[in-house]
């Protein structure tokens, strides 16, 4: 289990990085075409290449993972890679981080442990169809609540 989630966070962090390493290149090249002398810009340009290659190869490794564990679990884990892409745009973009986000990612991390520990073989339990509608309305509280709560904290532009 612990073997496709470290795959998995190797295989976000490689799709994350490889997106913002793809779109630094894009700053000086031309819109993308099928033309091909386009293309070979595209390919030429070494930032935009690493990322196009650090993009393959985490699509790659995210396959292996799944060759391994559930979806149930793998799924879960890449969500980890949002906080691995804001820390590498802290640190390679320069991008200014509050407490809020320094939390989030902690707690990311967290979560992804804590589904790597609880993540073993299990029986599915079966969930009645005449559940579901209770789930979804008890979700929807749960959101309300936490935008509630919230709200005194998000700054709207103005």
């Amino acid at each position: 289990m612990w073997e496709s989630i470290i795959l998995t966070l190797a295989a976000t962090a490689g799709n994350n990085i490889g997106k913002v390493l793809q779109k630094k290149g894009t700053m000086i090249l031309p819109p993308l075409s099928f033309k091909l002398k386009i293309v070979k810009t595209y390919a030429m340009n070494r930032t935009w290449a690493i990322g196009f290659m650090m993009d393959m190869g985490g699509a790659i490794l995210m396959l292996r993972a799944l060759s391994l564990a559930p979806v149930s679990v793998i799924q879960p884990v890449s969500g980890c890679g949002l906080a691995i892409l804001s820390v590498f745009s802290h640190f390679y973009l320069k991008e200014a981080m509050n407490a809020i986000d320094w939390m989030g990612i902690t707690l990311a991390g967290i979560g992804t442990i804590g589904v790597g520990a609880g993540g073993e073989e299990q029986e599915a339990s079966s969930i009645s169809v005449f559940h579901l509608p209770w789930l979804i309305v008890i979700v929807g509280f749960l959101f309300v609540v936490l935008a509630e709560c919230m709200s005194p904290h998000i700054q709207t532009p103005s």
